[in-house]
């Protein structure tokens, strides 16, 4: 698998999750589930950088983990449906 990008920019304005790319517990998940195959990535960044997400999620979708793997094709799906909705 190759690693998540690299170490994160300082976190974005806070904002409420609704105006969040992607739903905080989703991406919780990914975190312990990449944590289990040694990556690490930023949870603020990828609920404000797209760019950082879809990197992360690209990486992640190439690992040799299938719950890690199943886990970033659902984000990546939200992060392709646009930003959320309040």
């Amino acid at each position: 698998m190759a690693p998540f990008p690299p170490p994160p920019l300082p976190p974005a304005v806070d904002c409420d999750e609704a105006a969040c790319l992607l739903p905080l517990v989703a991406v919780i998940e990914l975190k312990w589930l990449a944590a289990g195959v040694g990556q690490h990535l930023h949870v603020e960044r990828m609920q404000h950088d797209a760019l950082y997400a879809r990197g992360v999620l690209a990486a992640a979708a190439t690992s040799s983990s299938g719950p890690l793997r199943r886990a970033a094709a659902r984000l990546d799906a939200l992060l392709d449906a646009g930003p959320r909705a309040a």
